[in-house]
């Protein structure tokens, strides 16, 4: 049994490996983990716009983005964001495809180690999700304040990047502590991977084009019990989520079962 486990891999864990590797970054005690300066605000939406301009032909021409589900980011305020991480970039998808909502992206701490691309990544909304305590603490505190206050916060609960991953993989339960703790509104989005056809053959011949689904609101049942309403919460949106994507992507795998031919990905070694 214990060989068995060191053999299989844990897919929360951050394994994947860009060839580029971040200072190491240490935040003060007062580092302020939410902007919410006027300044801050104008300058944000400015850059995602630019975001939009400069994404347009990756997004469209290259990668072969697809917005399903536009009609639901209405419900997008207020609301704890989830999305599967399976892209490098899958981030600016979807920082310009909600671009008419604010919202802020969580990532690791490290992140911000990239010097200038932090800099600007972090202006487009980037928090960071710190180690040390006294910032862990007000971390926990701050977020579902800003969930109450009509703020968006985008979390990729499956916790790391798998690039091109084929299925959904195990949602992390600590996000559904803010969801609970605020509005306990939801809202699961999807990347599904899909053939590329006509002229994305020529662009994306070893790779699948890649959609972008905006589902409907999910939102949280209190049971009484704050632990059994997480667990719920963190089992029915996993399961939305796997359902959307084994039936909507035309590459998963699915209880032993694989779709079609393997997606590629690149994972350290």
């Amino acid at each position: 049994m214990e060989d068995k486990e060191k053999e299989t891999p844990n897919e929360n864990e951050h394994t994947y490996d860009n060839g580029f590797h971040p200072k190491e970054v240490h935040l003060k005690d007062d580092y302020n983990l939410y902007r919410k300066s006027l300044g801050y605000k104008i300058w944000n939406k400015i850059l995602i716009y630019i975001f939009k301009l400069i994404m347009f032909i990756p997004k469209y021409v290259v990668w072969g983005v697809r917005v399903k589900g536009k009609k639901n980011k209405k419900n997008i305020k207020g609301s704890l964001v989830v999305s599967n991480h399976v892209f490098p970039f899958d981030v600016f998808i979807i920082l310009t495809v909600l671009s008419t909502r604010r919202i802020y992206v969580t990532t690791l701490e490290s992140n911000l180690g990239f010097g200038i691309v932090s800099r600007i990544f972090r202006d487009g909304g980037a928090v960071p999700i710190p180690t040390e305590a006294v910032l862990i603490r007000r971390f926990n505190k701050e977020t579902p304040e800003m969930i109450k206050n009509g703020n968006n916060i985008l979390f990729y609960a499956e916790a790391a990047l798998i690039p091109y991953c084929d299925h959904i993989r195990n949602l992390m339960p600590g996000v559904f502590h803010y969801a609970y703790a605020s509005t306990k509104k939801i809202i699961p989005t999807v990347i599904t991977f899909h053939k590329p056809k006509g002229l994305y053959k020529l662009f994306r011949r070893n790779k699948p084009c890649i959609h972008y689904n905006v589902l409907e609101p999910y939102y949280m049942e209190d049971l009484g019990n704050k632990r059994k309403s997480i667990e719920k919460a963190k089992e029915d949106v996993e399961k939305i989520m796997t359902d959307y994507f084994i039936q909507h992507s035309d590459y998963y795998y699915d209880n032993g079962v694989r779709n079609n031919t393997p997606i590629p990905s690149k994972k350290k070694k």
